[in-house]
């Protein structure tokens, strides 16, 4: 009995062991499936302390307000130059004449410049005729169907031997902010800019019939020897801030 017990136990290990070393196959072929939902959230806080000690201190309170119509026109007809040398020979750049033509017109228009710190509440307002008080140039912009209107226009035409540059520009509200200074103590500005402008704004550049003769080096000047710039603005704010490096 004590053998056949023995031997018993025997074989039931043996198969266990079999059994054991059977399952390895099981996991040749592995499938992985995942479904995952990544919700992210970002939160980012800025602090920021100034301590500074300002030498001087440029404070200006600005308020402008036109309504109407505003018309800037510069023309320029009919230039000859004649030829030192001769229509036949070449001429010397230094002979060439140089004919200039320009064309502003602004409706309000501000410029702040300090070498100290700048503090400045700005507001700007150019409409047309404002029909409640049946006047212009007076009151607040009533009706906003009635617009203002900026025109600028400027023609250089009929040009003989000379040079042209012609520009126009047309702004309806401008403000300019510029602060230099050597002390890192007052490089810093504050300040409020409020602009409307209800208005048409036009800029018109126009340059005709420029002809050249008996001249050899047109090629080499530095700059163009025919330019003509328009430009028509709304609204225009700028702020430089430079302090010491």
């Amino acid at each position: 009995m004590k053998m056949k017990h023995k031997n018993l136990i025997t074989s039931s290990a043996m198969m266990l062991f079999i059994a054991a070393t059977g399952t390895a196959n099981a996991f040749d072929e592995v499938n992985w499936v995942w479904n995952a939902d990544v919700a992210t959230t970002v939160t980012t806080a800025a602090s920021s302390i100034t301590d500074v000690t300002p030498t001087g201190l440029n404070q200006a309170e600005n308020e402008q307000q036109t309504l109407g119509a505003l018309t800037s026109t510069g023309n320029v007809t009919a230039v000859d130059n004649a030829l030192i040398s001769g229509l036949t020979g070449a001429a010397p750049i230094t002979d060439l004449a140089a004919v200039e033509t320009s064309a502003s017109a602004l409706g309000n228009s501000a410029s702040i410049e300090s070498d100290v710190q700048v503090s400045y509440d700005s507001i700007q307002t150019f409409g047309g005729v404002d029909v409640a008080l049946a006047a212009p140039l007076v009151g607040d912009i009533a009706d906003l169907s009635l617009p203002g209107t900026v025109t600028s226009s400027s023609s250089a035409i009929g040009i003989l031997n000379a040079s042209v540059d012609s520009s126009a520009t047309g702004v309806a509200n401008n403000l300019t902010v510029n602060l230099e200074t050597t002390s890192d103590q007052d490089a810093f500005g504050i300040g409020n800019n409020e602009q409307t402008a209800l208005a048409i704004v036009s800029s018109t550049s126009l340059v005709d019939a420029v002809s050249f003769g008996g001249f050899a080096d047109l090629g080499t000047l530095d700059n163009a020897v025919v330019k003509s710039v328009s430009t028509a603005v709304g609204n225009n704010f700028g702020v430089t801030i430079d302090g010491i490096n």
